[in-house]
């Protein structure tokens, strides 16, 4: 193992930036990291680092050794992770991010349900938001991701949890003193409610619409789009999940329903393909709540 440190001194100092925040993750003084690096340097006769007083740098050999490193380091995490998964206990915390709009989905919420009625032991730390979460960083376990974005990354890890498609909602009192809508071009009538421009195409057998609409009022949470839909002021485009339950009860209906709009693949995303064992309880949850709904519809 004593061989093993210096290679894993000089990964957290290419993956953290510095010697300190290296230092930090590896339980180490600065001073330790260095002189492990300088050992390095000396055992092989090459330079792996440039050093100034502003940042560290790779040298071409030290790009050269970078991704055996890293290899090597997620080797070793990977390790700590399934060792700790051969645990029976179910503890800890799990921090799983998603977009606001997933508050709405029967079976988000059935699955955190699921987890503090199975694993009351477990605390989970949720980060709502739109923005796409940083799963290299270690701050976030389990992301949520619709579409291609859950695909970007190669290195990531990404489980299918349910296909939605878009739908255009308005709410029947906003509906009762609005103009008529009977086909796609009617829309550019209506005020719209969104977080992103709506540019989608529609389609009933061979006909085809694209949807392109640029005004009305826009939010920057998918949560408060609905709302405001409820509300009346407007229309709104939102993917079937996160409608359910207020096209049910009457709080929005569902506009041209005989027009085919795009679907989004909603994914859990993780950074590691081996997790902890509190991280898989969840994983399985999620999957198994999200399928169950599916089957139920």
């Amino acid at each position: 193992m004593d061989n093993l440190k210096p290679l894993l001194a000089f990964a957290a100092v290419l993956e953290h930036g510095s010697m300190n925040a290296a230092a930090q993750a590896l339980g180490m003084t600065p001073s330790a990291v260095s002189q492990h690096i300088s050992r390095l340097e000396k055992l092989h006769g090459v330079k792996l680092l440039h050093r100034s007083t502003r940042r560290l740098a790779p040298t071409d050999a030290g790009q050269a050794l970078a991704a055996h490193c890293r290899r090597l380091l997620a080797t070793v995490q990977d390790t700590r992770t399934a060792l700790d998964g051969l645990k029976t206990d179910i503890a800890g915390s799990v921090r799983l991010a998603a977009p606001t709009g997933l508050v709405n989905a029967a079976a988000f919420q059935h699955a955190l349900r699921r987890i503090r009625r199975e694993h009351p032991a477990l605390s989970l730390e949720l980060h709502f938001g739109e923005a796409i979460a940083e799963l290299r960083e270690g701050s976030i376990d389990i992301a949520l991701r619709g579409g291609g974005h859950a695909l970007d990354e190669p290195d990531l890890v990404a489980r299918r949890l349910a296909e939605w498609p878009w739908q255009i909602c308005a709410a029947p009192g906003y509906l009762k003193t609005a103009p008529a809508i009977t086909h796609p071009a009617d829309f550019t009538a209506h005020p719209w409610v969104y977080h992103l421009p709506p540019h989608i195409e529609l389609a009933r057998g061979n006909e085809r619409y694209l949807l392109n609409i640029d005004r009305g009022t826009v939010c920057n949470q998918l949560t408060a789009v609905r709302h405001l839909c409820e509300a009346g002021l407007g229309i709104a485009l939102i993917i079937a999940g996160e409608t359910r339950d207020a096209v049910a009860q009457g709080r929005l209906q569902i506009l041209l329903p005989d027009w085919q709009l795009p679907a989004v693949t909603l994914y859990a995303v993780t950074p590691h393909r081996v997790q902890a064992a509190r991280t898989t309880a969840v994983l399985r949850i999620l999957q198994e709540s999200f399928m169950e709904e599916a089957e139920a519809t």
